[in-house]
């Protein structure tokens, strides 16, 4: 009887279940979509590109043959385009242009003739224009020396990195009237440009790179650099006044490119004007003559003179006087003085005119620029 009993209630809440599971089916089946839903495959290895007012969006096909379109989205899904997907394709792409500067957000769906829709693949990037154009800096170049065989070497300035930077473009013409254009990479320091055209220069600009997937390069305006320092290896003392005696005072110290040593004139009987006559190896255009004070000792020395004199030739015989300057004895560091307009010379004569003492004539450094 008891066996019985316990078959009867098992039945019963056998039942019971069942009538269960049929409300439950019957509760959820509105929201059970017929054959499931289909995704079709999405965009794959999608990249943005930036540029100029414009953004080229690119991807892979994929392997799903029932995609035949896609459409991308921005701007929070008010603007759009819709793109054609053959079935031959491997690569789409798609170019959005007359961008306004500024970040975007892209989302790329893909669809199947059924209308099926892919679940969104978004790629962030940017339109650039004038005001990224505005903050770009030219890298400058810190130093140009010139030789008399036409070549110059440049030290280049620190490149504006952080806003893509990548390299330099220079361009100058050669001996043969020949427009040459050199590109110097951003980590690149030195350069040197070869064959220069004489009485010539050159003109450079930097190039910019918005992102390393960017579509347009940028570039600052071309600048001018028509005056360089001539390079000393190429000249030679052939006169001067009177020197003290040891290297440390010798007249060729005011050519050796540094004003930490010194031309100390003979303190014994020597006397104001002191002179040294420089060949520059051949004639130059010259535009300035730059003259240091030593630094030599205790920091800079105030027994320079007060007024220096220019005088230049083509020859060492006739010479041209460009007047007699004042010189500040008392401040270390580089003092230029203009000459006039198209002086040409291969020699050229430095006089100290007057100073302190008579006895007493220290320099440190002579340079010229020009071309």
């Amino acid at each position: 009887m008891k066996k019985t009993i316990n078959y009867i209630l098992i039945l019963l809440a056998a039942g019971w279940m069942m009538s269960s599971c049929e409300e439950a089916d019957s509760t959820y089946k509105e929201f059970i979509v017929e054959g499931g839903l289909v995704y079709p495959g999405r965009a794959t290895s999608p990249l943005a590109h930036s540029g100029k007012h414009k953004v080229l969006l690119t991807w892979l096909r994929g392997t799903d043959p029932s995609v035949t379109s896609a459409k991308v989205f921005w701007d929070n899904y008010t603007d759009s385009v819709s793109v054609p997907i053959p079935a031959n394709a491997d690569t789409i792409s798609v170019l959005i242009d007359n961008l306004v500067e500024k970040p975007y957000s892209f989302q790329i769906v893909t669809y199947d003739d059924k209308g099926n829709v892919s679940v969104p693949v978004e790629l962030l990037t940017a339109a650039y224009g004038d005001k990224y154009q505005a903050s770009l800096l030219s890298r400058p170049v810190d130093l140009t020396v010139s030789s008399i065989d036409g070549t110059l070497s440049l030290q280049w300035g620190s490149p504006d990195i952080a806003n893509g930077a990548i390299a330099s473009e220079l361009k100058y013409v050669n001996a043969d009237d020949e427009t040459i254009t050199m590109r110097i990479p951003a980590e690149i320091n030195e350069s040197s440009v070869t064959g220069l055209k004489p009485g010539t220069g050159f003109t450079y600009r930097t190039i910019f790179l918005p992102d390393s997937l960017s579509i347009d390069t940028f570039y600052t305006e071309f600048r001018e650099n028509d005056s360089f320092i001539f390079d000393k290896e190429d000249w030679e003392i052939i006169d001067f006044s009177s020197q003290h005696g040891g290297a440390a005072n010798t007249v060729e110290n005011v050519i050796d490119g540094t004003d930490g040593t010194r031309w100390h004139s003979h303190s014994g009987p020597s006397s104001y004007p002191h002179h040294v006559t420089i060949d520059m190896g051949a004639e130059r255009t010259v535009t300035e003559f730059a003259v240091w004070r030593t630094t030599f000792e205790n920091g800079g020395d105030d027994r320079a003179p007060d007024k220096i004199q220019f005088l230049v030739s083509p020859d060492n015989v006739t010479w041209t006087d460009l007047g007699i300057f004042d010189f500040n004895r008392f401040i270390n560091g580089e003092q230029l003085f203009q000459m006039p307009e198209g002086t040409k010379a291969r020699y050229f004569k430095l006089v100290g005119v007057e100073g302190p003492n008579d006895t007493n004539f220290v320099l440190g450094e002579i340079s010229a620029y020009g071309l």
